[in-house]
């Protein structure tokens, strides 16, 4: 063999060598939210659970957030839901119910295959408590199974009615310890039947609370015992009010990261709220301190925009936050595919709000939800993106 063969030789192999640890050594997130099993059939079938990864893994994608909490029913069967609530089977209180009868597999566990099948492609798997403190997306009816059991769990607002956000999403009292805890053994149980999860994702509801809120007798009683028997402002924008508010459910969110960490500690915690400050002046939510007080793993803003301009100026403003809270964050913008049953986004705006990610030095994205990706187009787009497999973010 020649000695020039001999070094082509030598070169190609130092250049397959380089690309192969460039693919290792990129990092990023490539995930898609999966909703509730009545939106999507990804869960309803043995061979549906390995047709969604097999299509996740052809795209280069490396995370699935899937529903575990939402219309006060888990996706396992839960014990914790079981006593906090008048449910008298798991069958009643299980997100799957509809379908389990039908799905077959060697484990008969459709969450259980969905966890193995992404596993085998290094696709990580995270539990999103959808509804968090939410309770339902109309006025929480008595025969709730929740409210039904727990009557003074339920939220009230400055008008002594039922606490809600914009007449749909109506909520559970969340400065309440014992609304609170309710949802921490809820991923603690999750945690427990599937240990090998990646992480858990709060979302705009969790932790949350209506702007408005924080007029019912506990919440009252709690606000009078510091602050010498005077009932909380009638103003519900008052600044020493808020900042109260405020403080419970970050603590709260420093509770939950404690918790969850000192029993499984390489377990991710994630949050996707709304962009702020808009978050915090509708939800209560002040993301910006979580940051800062390091109790998320992963944030994943919900930037959810229909125009360039408003894509880029949104996250333009979560990077501000977050750079002066935590330049460290880890941080994946949530991009709208779908909205209901309705297509949200085209594959030319998809395009450039991928570009403007990596324009402002973004590796990651997060997909709502799913069924956006059943769009030939839109699938076209991911690959030409996601043009290579890449690791997700060490926690």
């Amino acid at each position: 063999m020649s000695k020039k063969l001999t070094f082509c030789i030598c070169l190609s192999i130092l250049f397959i060598s380089l690309q192969s640890i460039a693919k290792t050594t990129e990092q990023g997130i490539r995930g898609v939210w999966v909703p509730a099993p009545r939106f999507t059939p990804v869960l309803h079938s043995y061979q549906g659970v390995k047709d969604f990864v097999k299509t996740l893994d052809e795209l280069n994608m490396n995370s699935i957030f899937l529903v575990s909490y939402a219309e006060t029913k888990t996706i396992y069967r839960s014990d914790v839901l079981m006593h906090y609530s008048t449910y008298k089977t798991q069958e009643e209180s299980y997100l799957l119910s509809r379908y389990s009868k039908q799905y077959q597999s060697p484990t008969n566990d459709p969450v259980r295959d969905l966890i193995d099948e992404a596993h085998k492609h290094d696709i990580k798997v995270f539990f999103w408590f959808e509804y968090g403190f939410m309770g339902e997306g109309r006025p929480i009816s008595l025969n709730n199974p929740l409210l039904a059991k727990n009557p003074h769990w339920l939220g009230i607002d400055n008008q002594q009615q039922p606490a809600n956000y914009n007449q749909h999403d109506y909520y559970f009292n969340a400065y309440n310890p014992a609304v609170q805890n309710f949802l921490i053994e809820l991923i603690e149980e999750a945690l427990m039947l599937y240990p090998d999860l990646d992480g858990i994702q709060g979302d705009d509801r969790f932790p949350a609370m209506p702007r408005n809120s924080g007029y019912d007798t506990y919440t009252v009683s709690l606000y009078q015992s510091q602050h010498q028997g005077n009932n909380p402002p009638v103003d519900y924008n008052n600044t020493e009010w808020v900042h109260w508010r405020l403080d419970i459910l970050n603590t709260f969110a420093k509770r939950l990261y404690k918790r969850i960490k000192a029993k499984s500690p390489n377990v991710m915690i994630s949050f996707a709220p709304n962009p702020y400050p808009w978050c915090e002046e509708n939800l209560m939510q002040e993301w910006p301190r979580w940051c800062k007080e390091k109790v998320c793993d992963l944030l994943a803003v919900q930037c959810y925009r229909y125009s360039v301009d408003a894509y880029r100026a949104t996250v333009s403003e979560v990077l501000k936050y977050i750079h002066q809270n935590n330049p460290n964050q880890l941080f994946a913008p949530g991009m709208i595919l779908m909205e209901g049953s309705n297509s949200k986004m085209s594959p030319e705006l998809l395009q450039k709000q991928l570009r403007i990610n990596r324009e402002l030095g973004i590796n990651s994205e997060i997909y709502f939800y799913n069924k956006g990706i059943d769009n030939p187009s839109v699938r076209k787009v991911l690959k030409q993106t996601y043009y290579q497999k890449i690791k997700f973010p060490e926690n």
